[in-house]
């Protein structure tokens, strides 16, 4: 079936797009603000709780964020996930 992205705290549940480049991107696509600077894995200013779910990163960040957490500018779900936003 259809890969899902919850954003749990704008009660918005989508189905995802196969062409963004990213979750930051998704996001941003469907009308949310995520707070982020460089888009490429080493900032951390993205940073998310991720609910549920994996994710599979398309660079690997520099600093990985920690267990329950994902750096959604360079991330992209594996199944359904759901986001803290």
């Amino acid at each position: 079936g259809a890969v899902t992205v919850e954003f749990r705290r704008s009660g918005r549940t989508l189905a995802w797009d196969k062409g963004a480049p990213s979750l930051l991107d998704f996001a941003e696509a469907a009308g949310l603000s995520p707070e982020f600077q460089c888009r490429s894995g080493v900032c951390s200013t993205c940073k998310t709780r991720l609910l549920s779910g994996k994710v599979e990163y398309t660079e690997d960040p520099l600093d990985p964020p920690g267990p329950g957490h994902v750096l959604i500018c360079c991330a992209k779900p594996k199944g359904h996930v759901v986001l803290d936003m």
